[in-house]
């Protein structure tokens, strides 16, 4: 929260996109034909060269740490691989301006960084080989993905150089400033939200028979051919019906909690590395799993074949009328508790009653939140369509939140008002270079 809009000059810890320094290469004489062009320079920054290929692999770099982080990409084709240029050509000037000014970067921590980088990649993507697969589905090679990011981190240190030596010595953040960004910012101020002690009672929907019965034929089916000796990504990729299946089933890395469904995450931390799962049954259907390594903090690097369970109009009525059921016992004075015990096919909850815990409703759901978070105690909510079924909810206590203080975030609000004025003063600062040292873009 409150933080400032991410900037194009980006100074801690920050994705600063930087680019490799290489030459045109032509293709060699064919019997009597003109040289092929492979690559052109698009631009040239005090006399460096940025070629079409440093923008190409600077927008697959883009789109790797996108999907890395699991963000979307905004903007056009056209939109990304022009602001990859603008930075390139950015990141330039202010490395000349680095250089120009002896400045020296620490080689070996960048190196470290590097390796640091490519490690959570592994655990990401569950392997070095699932890595190497995804770098070459970008064009690029580990080696070609070590190099760029060593350039990138090298002038990310450049940068922060750049800006300790000549923009943050020269300004100030007045402590009316800080108070005056809190002041205009106080929706977006952190709070403690309010903690609820809940229970529920879940009915799941259940698909008719015919639809089970096709779906256990397709397990068997897999069963079958992982015994007779076929690997798991080559059956993922046959069968599985989960978005990863391209990728031979592999989700990447998971911890304890980090799966939608409390059954999934229960079969993953109990089944030893290689084995596969016997077939688990979600809120979204049927999941064969197998763990590919453990780390040595516990998670897991997953993959899955999955296939889903469809549900009529009519499998969606049924479980309706049930939770609608469940609620009017309740209403006609039968305990919470009781019907939850009877009804409820919650795993977590049903044998204690429904009862769940109690939790901060920020971390709860969206849906959850909706419903809760003016829920009266005692009272049983109106029945709740999720991906898992229907639900009813009965707050047992309510703990009600506050908003942070002035006084207890002022300390982190001065540096985003100060990160704020780096920006500006770095934007001026690059303009400023633009002056000093020669640029020919050539598109």
């Amino acid at each position: 929260m409150f933080s400032p809009k991410a900037s194009r000059f980006p100074v801690e810890g920050a994705k600063w996109v930087c680019c490799l320094l290489g030459l045109v290469l032509l293709a060699p004489m064919v019997q009597a034909q003109e040289p092929l062009l492979v690559d052109r320079i698009v631009a040239i920054v005090d006399e460096e060269a940025i070629l079409q290929s440093d923008v190409d692999r600077e927008v697959e770099l883009y789109k790797l740490e996108k999907e890395y982080a699991g963000e979307t990409i905004s903007g056009s084709s056209q939109e990304v691989r022009r602001e990859m240029l603008e930075r390139l050509m950015e990141s330039k000037l202010i490395i000349a301006a680095a250089k120009q000014a002896d400045m020296v970067v620490d080689e070996e921590a960048i190196e470290s960084s590097v390796q640091q980088k490519i490690d959570q990649f592994v655990e990401h993507f569950g392997s070095m080989e699932t890595l190497e697969l995804e770098l070459g589905r970008s064009g690029m090679t580990l080696t070609d993905y070590r190099a760029r990011m060593s350039t990138q981190l090298r002038d990310q240190q450049y940068l922060r150089l750049v800006v300790g030596r000549f923009i943050r010595p020269d300004l100030e953040v007045m402590d009316n400033e800080v108070r005056d960004y809190y002041l205009a910012h106080l929706d977006e101020m952190p709070a403690d939200a309010d903690s609820l002690t809940i229970s529920n009672i879940l009915v799941p929907v259940q698909p008719a028979l015919s639809v089970r019965q096709a779906v256990q034929a397709k397990v068997e089916t897999i069963q079958k051919g992982l015994a007779g000796g076929t690997s798991f990504d080559t059956m993922a990729m046959q069968h599985s019906e989960g978005p990863n299946a391209n990728r031979g089933g592999a989700i990447g890395v998971v911890g304890p909690g980090d799966l939608f469904d409390p059954v999934l995450d229960q079969a993953v931390f109990a089944l030893p590395v290689g084995q596969v799962s016997d077939p688990v049954i979600s809120s979204r259907g049927v999941h064969l799993l197998l763990v590919n390594s453990i780390a040595a903090d516990g998670k897991r690097a997953l993959s899955q074949i999955f296939l889903p369970i469809e549900v009529s109009e009519a499998d969606m009525k049924l479980a309706e009328v049930a939770i609608s059921e469940a609620r009017q016992r309740i209403l006609d004075g039968e305990s919470f508790a009781r019907v939850a015990a009877e009804v409820s096919a919650d795993p977590a909850s049903a044998g204690q009653g429904g009862f769940l815990g109690t939790f901060s409703l920020e971390d709860l759901s969206t849906q959850f939140q909706d419903v809760l978070k003016d829920a009266e105690i005692g009272v049983v909510t109106e029945p709740l369509l999720t991906p898992a079924g229907w639900y009813v909810f009965q707050v047992n206590e309510r703990v009600d939140g506050h908003m942070y203080t002035f006084d207890e975030l002022k300390d982190n609000l001065r540096q985003v008002v100060e990160g704020e004025k780096i920006e500006v003063a770095l934007a001026e600062y690059v303009e400023g270079l633009k002056e000093r040292f020669f640029i020919d873009e050539k598109i």
